[in-house]
């Protein structure tokens, strides 16, 4: 018995891209909306609303490139919202303003951690067990966004919440996968679909 495959289209993958491509704007956006309304990330308190003012605005754009996948708004933008302003608050506490690309890289790799960890609650209806490589890809990724960063020159000490445009740019095309993903993901069900 042959078993009859049909190619997934591309179309999706593409739209899914396209989509996501922008959510770089999401970083800095978010990073100086925090630093103009709490000041630089150089306490508890104000890494952690800092946390929660750009974790809201980096959620709700991946929100909107996500949703034909289905997420809901409210789940995302909270679970990012919180997970950013949870782990920027703890690396403050425990390391202080970061204010070395060592020290940047490690904020960098605990936020992706908690960010991603928070998220992966979400995505874990979608995808099951692989949600969990999401919060170790964000790791990885924040902390090449940080070292990006620094590297064209970005004060450190000026204790921004979150990497500038060109570190936002390569965390993005990173993270590319997640809506290649969830948008496989989509096209799958879809097609196991009763008719």
């Amino acid at each position: 018995m042959s078993v009859s495959h049909q190619p997934i289209s591309t179309r999706p993958s593409v739209r899914a891209l396209l989509r996501w491509a922008p959510t770089f704007v999401a970083f800095p956006v978010g990073g100086l909306t925090a630093h103009l309304l709490v000041g630089p990330v150089d306490t508890v308190l104000t890494a952690a609303v800092g946390g929660l003012v750009t974790g809201v605005a980096i959620g709700a754009a991946q929100w909107w490139a996500l949703r034909p996948a289905g997420l809901t708004a409210g789940r995302w933008v909270s679970a990012s919202a919180l997970g950013f302003a949870a782990a920027l608050a703890l690396v403050t506490a425990v390391a202080g303003p970061p204010t070395t690309v060592r020290a940047v890289v490690v904020q960098g790799a605990v936020c992706g951690l908690g960010l991603g960890a928070a998220q992966a609650g979400v995505l874990v209806q979608r995808l099951g067990a692989r949600a969990l490589l999401w919060p170790v890809l964000l790791a990885g990724a924040w902390a090449l966004g940080w070292t990006v960063t620094a590297a064209v020159g970005v004060r450190l000490e000026d204790g921004w919440t979150v990497f500038g445009s060109t570190g936002a740019v390569v965390v993005t095309v990173l993270t590319a996968v997640l809506p290649l993903v969830l948008s496989r993901s989509a096209s799958e069900l879809a097609a196991a679909a009763p008719r």
